[in-house]
């Protein structure tokens, strides 16, 4: 009886050491894969817009869509994401960073016609709970995008600082309704924090702000299916 009972409190911590040796899989940390459709406002506002140029028109808009594909494991996304933003910029005049208004070939008469970009990025997203179904969201990448459209300048003539009620185009400049010399693909900054909520393990709708080149809002929805 003494041996049966010294057997049986064996096998317990047998079982017991191997049950904490090899905990069971956390469903929570196998890796999934997904899809997504998002779409995003970017703001560059004329203090952003100051960062390159001495003067604009105004506040610069781009509203643009993206599907992604993502692989998750854990608390981390790795997203590869194409997109397209198109650009809805102010016609006016615009001062070249560091000119002077009263000085020729400092200000430029500027006219858009349909300017878009279309992009590839990778991203890496991580996550941090905040109550079962809501997940606070962070992540940086970087990509490329490729510009479509033309931007046009004319050169302007100006009697006073105040560029939109002072100045003209200039009927003599040198440039007149020429392209602007922009490069045909451009760097793609990401970065983001926002909050994503999962009222279920397959679906996850997310809402963003953050960098993507410009400051920009999202909101966006992805499907686990596998």
């Amino acid at each position: 009886m003494l041996l049966r009972s010294g057997c049986a409190v064996a096998m317990l911590l047998v079982a017991a050491v191997a049950a904490r040796a090899d905990p069971p899989a956390d469903p929570k940390d196998k890796t999934s894969w997904g899809m997504a459709a998002k779409v995003r406002r970017s703001y560059a506002t004329p203090g952003v817009q100051r960062l390159l140029m001495g003067d604009t028109p105004g506040t610069a808009t781009m509203d643009g869509a993206g599907i992604d594909f993502a692989r998750r494991n854990g608390s981390t996304e790795l997203v590869f994401g194409f997109g397209y933003d198109r650009l809805d910029a102010k016609e006016g005049y615009y001062l070249e960073k560091g000119g002077d208004p009263l000085v020729a070939g400092k200000v430029d008469y500027v006219t858009f016609d349909h300017p878009r970009w279309y992009t590839v990025e990778v991203t890496v997203v991580g996550h941090a709970k905040i109550h079962k179904f809501l997940e606070f969201r962070y992540g940086a990448g970087i990509g490329v995008g490729l510009i479509r459209g033309t931007v046009r300048k004319t050169d302007a003539l100006c009697t006073g600082p105040s560029l939109q009620q002072e100045c003209m185009p200039d009927p003599m400049g040198v440039e007149i309704d020429k392209p602007a010399n922009i490069p045909p693909v451009l760097p793609v900054l990401n970065a983001l924090v926002g909050l994503q909520l999962r009222p279920f393990n397959w679906l996850h709708i997310h809402l963003d702000a953050g960098i993507h080149t410009a400051p920009y809002v999202g909101l966006g929805v992805s499907l686990y299916l596998w």
